[in-house]
């Protein structure tokens, strides 16, 4: 297919349909984007802005599994499971099951890594040739515990990301308090990750809609998509609530809510949406320079130049979008637990969305068996921000017909059949 002159509507504009928008129009496409919200909204806008490459490991794991199921009993846990009785939810969780046995991790964690691998770069020509004001900035993270075994068990994650081709380095005693001046005493160690980014997600979309717009790359909001008009085996059009969208290709990148869009694509796309949390306030003088995974708490600190962004948690209960004022409030104590900060009265914002959790791991980037022109790219679990360019990119190679720069094996939608 010779893209010149010729259309690409892309439905959904978070962070997955922008760069693919962005990519797309590099290759000669004429794009528009359909998004039933604002563009950069959702996921894309509330996260903690971290690129973590050194992710490969899926949630998919024996450990997981038994922290889990412990921390289901308790309240105050990083994860919380509302119990439900349909047929859907209940093979998810049985396969998301069956998935941290055998050799499903190490699948997982190698088509993760090859979506991750150059994501720094990717971003940071991206970001230095647009001209995206975002706090873009490489300054690592660290991974903190209170426990000794936590710590140390961290060691055989270390070890799997080695299996990539990826390390961090531990720090105890003085070399952890030099990193950190104002840790707590109750921190027992940590692991630093020197090839991580991060860059502030809100104002990385607002840039990224203007340098779309001024490449002449519409974006429509507040229009939700329907379904498609299909000859031939093909889509010729996405209808939507304000009409109708004529196009020679598409691309479906939905997020969570995919999981709501089974009539309109075919198929039934196993996507649970798993809720999570955070809050912004303004940066105290005593801050951390580098972002912080609280990891017994599974919490998140991330530093920009004027403000701090705690967030985390993993909530599965549907499609709920209540901001659950004690969920916000379990940040602020892993906070206090890891680095007694003095946390100012006002708050810049609290935030809660959703994340599209596969039960494997991986995204689904792939054609839509009923349509040879859709390109279905979503379930990026909690990674969407660091897999977003490299699955952009394939993205435009698959509707442009090219070769691909990444095996697209691990990402086909008939695993999940």
């Amino acid at each position: 297919m010779a893209p010149q002159n010729q259309r690409a509507i892309i439905i959904g504009g978070g962070i997955i349909g922008g760069v693919a928008a962005y990519f797309l129009h590099q290759k000669g496409w004429s794009v528009t984007i359909v998004e039933k919200d604002r563009f950069g909204y959702g996921a894309s806008h509330g996260n903690c802005g971290l690129v973590v490459p050194g992710h490969v490991d899926p949630l998919n794991s024996p450990e997981n599994l038994i922290k889990g199921i412990g921390w289901m009993l308790k309240k105050n846990a990083p994860l919380f499971i509302r119990l439900r009785t349909d047929a859907a939810w209940a093979r998810w969780m049985l396969q998301f099951i069956r998935h941290c046995f055998g050799s499903h991790r190490q699948v997982s964690a190698a088509g993760r890594a090859a979506l991750m691998t150059e994501t720094i770069s990717l971003y940071d020509t991206l970001i230095k040739t647009e001209g995206i004001d975002c706090h873009w900035d490489t300054p690592g993270t660290c991974h903190l515990f209170r426990s000794k075994k936590d710590f140390a068990a961290f060691r055989a994650t270390n070890h799997f990301q080695a299996y990539v081709g990826y390390k961090v380095k531990p720090l105890i005693g003085a070399p952890l308090h030099d990193l950190l001046p104002t840790i707590s005493p109750e921190v027992v160690g940590a692991w630093h990750d020197r090839q991580a980014a991060l860059l502030r997600p809100d104002a990385f979309m607002r840039g990224l809609a203007g340098v779309l717009k001024n490449k002449g790359i519409e974006i429509v909001e507040q229009t939700e998509f329907i379904g498609f008009n299909r000859e031939y085996g093909r889509a010729v059009a996405a209808r939507t609530d304000q009409g109708v969208f004529a196009a020679e290709a598409f691309v479906v990148a939905t997020g969570a809510w995919t999981a709501m869009l089974s009539d309109a694509l075919g198929c039934r796309i196993p996507i649970q949406p798993g809720k999570g949390y955070s809050v912004t306030f303004r940066r105290p003088a005593n801050s951390p320079t580098l972002p912080c995974f609280f990891e017994e708490q599974r919490v998140v600190l991330t530093p920009w130049s004027d403000s701090l962004r705690l967030g985390g948690t993993m909530e599965f209960s549907g499609f709920d979008d209540n901001l659950n004022p004690f969920r916000l409030a379990t940040l602020f104590r892993a906070l206090k637990q890891y680095l007694p900060l003095s946390i100012p009265d006002q708050i810049e914002e609290e935030w809660c969305g959703w994340r599209p959790i596969t039960w494997d791991g991986l995204p689904i980037i792939d054609h839509l068996p009923d349509f040879e022109n859709v390109v279905l790219a979503v379930g990026h679990n909690e990674l969407g921000l660091t897999m977003a360019p490299a699955t952009g990119q394939l993205v435009a190679e698959m509707t442009s017909q090219e070769s691909l720069h990444i095996d697209p094996s691990f990402y086909q939608i008939d695993r999940l059949f």
